[in-house]
């Protein structure tokens, strides 16, 4: 839990509508996190967790609503004739502000760990190699990984790799880090490793939303905690408080199986 939280939102998601056909799988859904602030999505699979996230950094295309990072509309700009669309360059200009972690870690497997976090800086922002690998090093370390610079990621087991993805994610020098069940692929053994890395960001103030099935983690890091089901937000509130006495009897029935 981060004691430095800012009182404005970095992150303002209103009337978020997603829908796959007939399929609505948000409705209308108000979400923010502050500066510093770590936000915390459970529910039941199905529910519309990872949509949400997806939405926040237009990996999803919204059907209605807006999504403001950093007092920026992501996916569009105002113009006199009201919004348009933004060009994909565009896009991927304020993508560079969130960073985004996946169950599966999505490393190249070609490369080196080193290499795969240098990739995107690199590539998106073109910066100078020299500097991206002093960064690339420092957040080997970071992780714990600085003596595994050089192993692809066929050598690393599920926790070094989803270390490395997240020291991926940081090379970018987001504003935000977003976290998509982080530890669901990895064998219990291995899940401590990639939360404790997470609890450090934490500390450090990085502003971070999880969508996770780690209720303890979400108890004793999270400043928010968000309940989902059926596409809508059911109850939201301080972790610790929801989690002793939720409000709503379908977050009860949902705490009542998971812890």
């Amino acid at each position: 839990m981060n004691q430095t939280v800012a009182s404005t939102p970095l992150i303002n998601a209103t009337k978020i509508v997603k829908r796959f056909g007939d399929h609505v799988v948000l409705k209308g859904i108000d979400f923010s996190v502050r500066s510093g602030e770590v936000s915390c999505i459970v529910g039941a699979s199905g529910s519309g967790k990872s949509t949400l996230l997806r939405c926040l950094n237009a990996l999803e295309k919204l059907t209605s609503g807006e999504v403001w990072i950093d007092d920026e509309m992501i996916g569009w700009r105002a113009t006199k004739n009201g919004y348009v669309e933004l060009s994909p360059g565009a896009l991927a200009r304020q993508r560079a502000k969130v960073g985004m972690v996946f169950q599966e870690f999505n490393l190249f497997p070609h490369m080196t760990a080193l290499m795969n976090i240098m990739k995107a800086p690199m590539a998106v922002k073109n910066e100078p190699r020299a500097v991206v690998e002093e960064r690339a090093r420092r957040l080997l370390d970071r992780v714990g990984l600085s003596d595994h610079a050089n192993h692809y990621p066929a050598q690393l087991s599920g926790g070094q790799q989803q270390r490395i993805a997240i020291a991926r994610a940081l090379a970018m020098e987001p504003k935000v880090l977003l976290f998509d069940e982080p530890t669901s692929a990895l064998d219990p053994e291995l899940v401590n490793e990639v939360l404790t890395v997470m609890q450090d960001l934490a500390q450090e103030g990085m502003t971070m939303v999880v969508v996770t099935h780690e209720i303890g983690f979400a108890r004793e890091v999270a400043d928010s905690l968000t309940f989902m089901d059926k596409g809508q937000v059911v109850e939201s509130g301080n972790p610790r408080e929801m989690i002793a006495d939720p409000q709503h009897r379908r977050t009860k029935d949902f705490l009542s199986m998971v812890l």
